[in-house]
């Protein structure tokens, strides 16, 4: 008797469970690939909680009313790059291969973006990254379209900073040796030199995943550069600055990924800290306002600059799915014939020939609150 109670309950379960996934796959779904596991998985978790966001928000006013005069809900699947260009390929490949998947978003990382932009183009799916290394557009391929600022509008912007407002001459480099690095320095040098003939006075680098950056430090101090200008990842960032204030360097520290991440390393040595953004959660905008208090009734804390991103992506998504359905092509066809589109993050133009959709650079500093105040804003 038990055993027959046992199998009407696995068999009612079963039902149950094809039933549910029978519903998934009516939806329309749209593929996230970004770091999920791994010490840079905060940065997949503000990607991720952006897209789900728009996607609650999107699902309870109804859904996507599609060409076909029907209302649907949107999906998302996620998959994890662990920060690795390997891994991040064949999650792109996984992504790609389900015909179920529309469009999909991400990586973050430039060095897992570059190396698989074939996948996409090859697949003629739109593909929207928050990766913002120049030569992810620069190559020409036409599924891809970049949803932030990229890294040189952002070293142009800083450097014009410290030049101007700050009135700095001596200046340190700092790079991880990733592709986002090695072409931030050398868009940095050259414009330091071209536009205002200044070279800098130490140049440091170090391997991504690397700990002890005691010998950069030292380098950096024996210089003294008013400014250090950090380009890479937060963690290697968050630990050359602590070492940095260990030793005794009074100057100020500008770095590309000076976000939330950023300061739950760094702590009280972020006070001061400079850096470009696409967007920052305490924009006064009243969009920006109401998106930072969605975010945080949901999840509990304040998004990053990584978050509204994904968020915008989704949002822009739909619009297109609901002119052109459910078709991989289609869609991407409807993308690259919109002139504009208003986001939270400030006007996109997904027709841009190069696929860079918006080019809205902000400059924060942290205050004694760890707090990101603007002190600059394009326009």
């Amino acid at each position: 008797m038990k055993l027959l109670q046992t199998l009407k309950i696995l068999s009612l379960s079963l039902c149950l469970l094809v039933g549910f996934t029978a519903n998934v796959k009516a939806d329309i779904t749209l593929g996230l690939v970004g770091i999920m596991t791994g010490p840079n998985a905060q940065n997949g978790e503000f990607c991720r909680n952006g897209a789900s966001l728009a996607i609650d928000e999107i699902n309870a006013a109804g859904g996507v009313k599609t060409p076909d005069g029907k209302t649907q809900k949107l999906a998302l699947e996620v998959v994890d790059d662990q920060g690795k260009p390997d891994v991040g390929l064949n999650a792109i490949r996984r992504l790609v291969s389900n015909d179920e998947v529309v469009a999909f978003m991400g990586p973050d990382f430039t060095g897992i973006t570059l190396p698989s932009l074939f996948v996409g183009e090859e697949a003629g799916i739109a593909q929207i990254t928050s990766s913002i290394g120049a030569a992810i557009t620069a190559k020409g391929d036409k599924h891809i379209l970049r949803g932030r600022s990229n890294d040189q509008m952002w070293m142009i912007a800083i450097v014009d900073y410290i030049a101007n407002t700050l009135k700095v001459k001596k200046v340190g480099i700092s790079v991880t040796n990733v592709e986002l690095g090695r072409s931030g320095r050398d868009v940095a040098i050259q414009y330091l030199k071209d536009k205002y003939q200044i070279t800098p006075s130490v140049e440091v680098s170090h391997g991504f995943g690397d700990r002890d950056l005691t010998a950069s430090a030292a380098r950096i101090l024996e210089a003294n550069p008013e400014v250090v200008i950090n380009w890479g990842t937060q963690i290697e960032a968050a630990l050359l600055l602590r070492k940095l204030r260990e030793l005794g360097w009074k100057g100020v520290f500008a770095f590309n990924a000076a976000d939330d991440i950023f300061t739950n390393l760094a702590k009280q040595d972020a006070v001061g800290v400079i850096g470009p953004q696409n967007w920052v959660w305490s924009m006064s905008d009243e969009r920006s306002k109401k998106f930072v208090a969605d975010y945080e009734a949901k999840f509990g804390k304040k998004p990053s600059p990584h978050s509204i991103v994904y968020y915008d992506g989704v949002k822009l998504y739909a619009q297109a799915i609901a002119k052109a359905g459910n078709d991989r092509k289609k869609v991407l066809a409807t993308l690259k014939a919109m002139p504009e589109w208003q986001g939270v993050q400030g006007m996109y133009k997904p027709d841009a020939k190069n696929g860079d959709m918006i080019t809205n650079t902000v400059i924060i500093r942290y205050n004694d609150q760890i707090q990101p105040e603007v002190v600059f804003a394009t326009k």
